[in-house]
């Protein structure tokens, strides 16, 4: 696929929509408000970020209904079943962002984008044991690079003596949620595979069904369960008020919502209007971008207010970040090594490194991704207006790139 305008466009737009997403996620936890009772509060609330994603994935479900409607173009024929099969990859999505959004409390943004990466290694895992794939002697090579780069990154937050008493607290959540979104690739690979279910119809629905949890069970779980927030541990009411109450902290949950919006439909066209290569450009330009712009509102924007500052712990998070992108490299054999036998995967390159970005949360990162559909056959869904380009994998998913791995074979993707 050529690099036109158009797609340089899209890439820009899929880029700015993530980066936006994750800096605007931690920058909410820094605002200060009044509660109900007029009283002041600063708004660390993990329950009601997630929440708002899957009101923006809902999103994707009007925009693409009403493309069709308005192009004149049939509505695909999705089934009932799939409509409720869909709501299980919606919990694991709920509960790894939630600890993911726990996470982001604890740590700087910088180290929240760099330590989701582990997620290979829980993939890695989940592959050959519970999928029964082979990966290759560069795969493994790749998923080590990027087990020690994170080592290093927390190794970063943890000697930062401006990080707190709570960074193990905080990376430990996100590790968690890593592993709890990478349970996502035995969902859809052994639930979902072989489905035709277009892509944001699959965020959508995945963002009503986590909507609706998220209401009927988390919510009152969280009210239930002791805290600080007028005797609860999240008080959605009070989360809503909070939101209210701070022109400026709505101001920027809206932007949030429209970034994830965005990113989540701009993501699936970079698949579709350029190669492969520049997906994986896109999800490995994600943590530089995030840390660049922190830096970038610290400095030079908010005075100090909000952002992260460059400290002498920060070079080795910076090492951390030049291992994680060679491992990347390293585990898609776009970075080769003389030790390793490539002949089994040229021309057939299966195993693309599932980063963050992959997943169907944006901040797991919830960009509209697709699943290699592992059964073979045909049954691929072209996107609207892209049917002589190139078409879509059965199984679609979002966000960085977990068990979202996906191929290109001549004009399809498997």
């Amino acid at each position: 696929a050529s690099c036109g305008l158009a797609s340089c466009l899209v890439f820009c737009v899929a880029l700015i929509g993530g980066t936006v997403s994750t800096l605007s996620s931690k920058i909410m936890f820094g605002f200060t408000t009044t509660d109900s009772d007029g009283q002041p509060m600063i708004y660390e609330r993990p329950l009601m970020q997630t929440f708002v994603m899957f009101v923006a994935m809902t999103f994707a479900l009007p925009l693409y209904y009403g493309f069709l409607f308005f192009t004149g173009r049939p509505f695909p024929n999705v089934s009932r079943k799939m409509w409720f099969i869909l709501s299980a990859p919606a919990c694991t999505d709920m509960l790894g962002t939630m600890f993911a959004m726990i996470g982001l409390v604890y740590v700087t943004v910088s180290v929240y984008q760099l330590v989701r990466c582990f997620v290979i290694v829980f993939v890695a895992i989940l592959k050959t044991t519970v999928l029964k794939s082979k990966l290759h002697a560069h795969n493994w090579a790749g998923v080590f690079m990027n087990a020690a780069a994170v080592v290093c990154v927390s190794a970063s937050a943890l000697f930062d003596p401006s990080s707190g008493s709570n960074v193990p607290l905080g990376i430990s959540c996100i590790l968690f949620g890593c592993l709890v979104m990478a349970t996502q690739l035995v969902i859809e690979e052994k639930v979902m595979s072989g489905d035709n279910t277009p892509p944001l119809v699959v965020v959508g629905m995945e963002g009503f069904w986590g909507t609706v949890i998220m209401l009927l069970v988390i919510y009152p779980i969280a009210y239930l369960i002791p805290g600080n927030d007028h005797g609860s541990y999240e008080n959605f009411y009070e989360s809503c008020i909070g939101i209210w109450n701070n022109p400026a902290l709505f101001r920027v949950t809206m932007g949030y919502l429209c970034a994830i919006t965005t990113y989540n439909v701009a993501a699936i066209f970079v698949t579709f209007l350029l190669e492969s290569v520049w997906r994986s450009i896109l999800e490995n330009f994600r943590p530089i971008a995030v840390w660049g712009s922190d830096l970038t509102l610290f400095y030079v924007i908010t005075g100090g207010a909000f952002g992260e500052a460059w400290s002498s712990s920060s070079w080795l998070e910076l090492a951390g970040l030049v291992v994680l992108l060679m491992g990347t490299a390293t585990y898609n054999g776009s970075l080769r090594w003389s030790a390793f036998d490539y002949s089994e995967v040229d021309g057939d390159q299966e195993y693309l490194a599932p980063t963050p970005d992959r997943f169907s949360s944006p901040m797991i990162a919830k960009s509209p991704g697709f699943v290699r559909n592992i059964h073979g056959g045909n049954g691929y869904q072209a996107i609207p207006g892209t049917e002589k380009s190139m078409q879509l994998g059965r199984v679609p998913r979002t966000t960085d790139d977990l068990p979202q791995t996906y191929q290109q074979r001549g004009d399809r993707f498997v």
